[in-house]
């Protein structure tokens, strides 16, 4: 089990909910998971309109810690972010890793990521 958690995952997931097709990028490492998906159908002014040419469906980060072998949320590490859910996969990947990377040490130790999490809310498609 421990080379299990110990390895590094980093993938795509298509699924389908009651909203359609989910995005899913997540990457887990050593019983932390963070995960970019668009499930929550949310969108700049709240609750995405697809009537609205100048909304856009947004993508949400959730941060989960692996315990007693079923993820759990961390406290305070689900926020939507700026990233637009037909963001490319590759570019999507890189922001998962970048999100993973500012937040990896403190989950590890269970420290708070509330205030690194809301600065990442407002992480840009650029990363």
């Amino acid at each position: 089990m421990m080379r299990l958690m110990r390895r590094l995952v980093l993938q795509k997931m298509i699924l389908t909910s009651r909203l359609g097709v989910i995005m899913l990028y997540e990457k887990i490492c050593n019983g932390v998971r963070v995960s970019l998906h668009d499930e929550t159908n949310e969108g700049y002014n709240g609750d995405y309109d697809p009537q609205d040419p100048n909304d856009k469906l947004l993508m949400r980060f959730d941060i989960d810690r692996l315990v007693d072998g079923s993820w759990e949320p961390v406290d305070d590490a689900s926020y939507c972010t700026h990233i637009p859910a037909d963001i490319e996969p590759a570019q999507a990947h890189k922001i998962v890793d970048f999100i993973f990377n500012e937040v990896y040490d403190a989950v590890s130790q269970d420290i708070s990521v509330k205030k690194r999490c809301e600065m990442l809310s407002w992480i840009q498609p650029s990363v």
